[in-house]
């Protein structure tokens, strides 16, 4: 089974993530390598980067042109440990 991901363009990616973080959320930018089609997360949370380098081939993709996604984590404080 072959799996497609949904990039969004920059500008919403981040219009999006802002709502989540806003609201205490954590957000990890995700995007697609242009070169082989690997699936890349950024390690750095909250922040969009304009482009990523892929650790699975030499492409550097230009991410505010190819558009991006992201990881949402909403934090809750009804969790007990």
């Amino acid at each position: 089974m072959t799996e497609e991901f949904k990039d969004w363009s920059f500008e919403e990616a981040v219009a999006a993530a802002e709502v989540v973080i806003a609201t205490g959320g954590t957000v990890y930018q995700k995007f697609t390598c242009i070169g082989c089609g690997n699936r890349l997360t950024i390690e750095t949370p909250n922040t969009f980067h304009q482009s990523g380098t892929c650790n699975a081939c030499p492409a550097v993709t230009d991410i505010q042109k190819n558009g991006c996604n992201f990881m949402a984590i909403f934090h809750s404080t009804r969790m007990k440990p």
